[in-house]
């Protein structure tokens, strides 16, 4: 199995990998990736654990596109060896996330024309990944659009756009659920199916301040919360994912303009409590 990890920034393609794999003994355990995962299966058996393989798919070439949080695994038939090509992407076509579920994987029965099409393609993107061609972005961006062009030939419609307000919401109460996780804004825009620049023009078309800033309020509204139930700043630290206590003393800082210290004696002083960047009672409690 040949296997090509991807550096740099700029790199959409973070990991490339071709050959022959045994994924029923040696399969790959179920976890998120945290890429968009996209295997083509040439030859073989080879299945996500997390979903069924029909019988007639089995026994053609087919496509399986997995979100970032698709907490899947790669199985296959004893000792059965499949014929595969993976792509782990950063971001992937608006048109092509909005048809690909959270939770498990999209499959596309390959004809034998489009088999030797993508086989084709691919087998130019190893070559040029291997020469450090300056055309590889260009391909893999044409990857992507045939896919994305494949999905939405045959796939059922998604379901109708949501309003921006709603999106921005879903946006933020995923960010709420997962707040101990310390998800980045990066991490919010893949959870809702979209690019980190199309969150930030959702916020913006919403009204709001850039993701970043909402979402170190939405933190701070939580450090709030947990002082005034008493927590220390070091339990606070470790619940929101913070290095150390102080992180938590200038992130405070820096959000609310004063100490925590200080914002508790402010609140002593009112004899009620301060009113949060969101309701309290959005924020996870002790």
């Amino acid at each position: 199995m040949t296997e090509t990890r991807m550096t740099g920034s700029a790199q959409n393609l973070v990991y490339m990998a071709k050959g022959a794999r045994t994924y029923g003994l040696r399969p790959v355990l179920g976890r998120p990736r945290g890429y968009w995962e996209l295997q083509w299966v040439f030859k073989g058996n080879a299945r996500p654990d997390n979903s069924v393989l029909p019988s007639e798919a089995a026994r053609s070439p087919r496509l399986h596109l997995a979100h970032p949080d698709s907490p899947h695994g790669w199985t296959d038939d004893g000792a059965g060896v499949s014929e595969v090509f993976v792509l782990h992407f950063r971001t992937v076509p608006e048109e092509l996330s909005a048809h690909v579920n959270m939770a498990g994987t999209l499959l596309l029965s390959l004809s034998e024309a489009e088999r030797r099409h993508f086989a084709a393609r691919l087998e130019d993107v190893a070559e040029m990944a291997g020469a450090a061609d300056v055309r590889l972005k260009l391909k893999l961006e044409q990857i992507l659009i045939e896919v994305a062009l494949l999905v939405l030939t045959r796939a059922t419609p998604p379901p109708a756009k949501r309003p921006v307000a709603d999106r921005v919401e879903q946006a933020l109460h995923w960010f709420e659920e997962n707040i101990a996780e310390n998800p980045s804004a990066a991490a919010v825009a893949r959870a809702v199916g979209v690019s980190p620049a199309h969150l930030r023009r959702l916020f913006a078309d919403a009204g709001r301040d850039a993701p970043r800033t909402e979402l170190a309020r939405l933190r701070m509204a939580v450090v709030q919360r947990c002082l005034r139930d008493g927590w220390k700043l070091e339990k606070i630290a470790a619940y929101l994912g913070f290095s150390e206590a102080s992180a938590v003393s200038r992130a405070f800082a820096k959000v609310c303009g004063t100490s925590t210290r200080g914002w508790l004696n402010q609140v002593e002083a009112r004899g009620s409590e301060s009113k949060p960047t969101r309701d309290p009672d959005a924020a996870p409690g002790p």
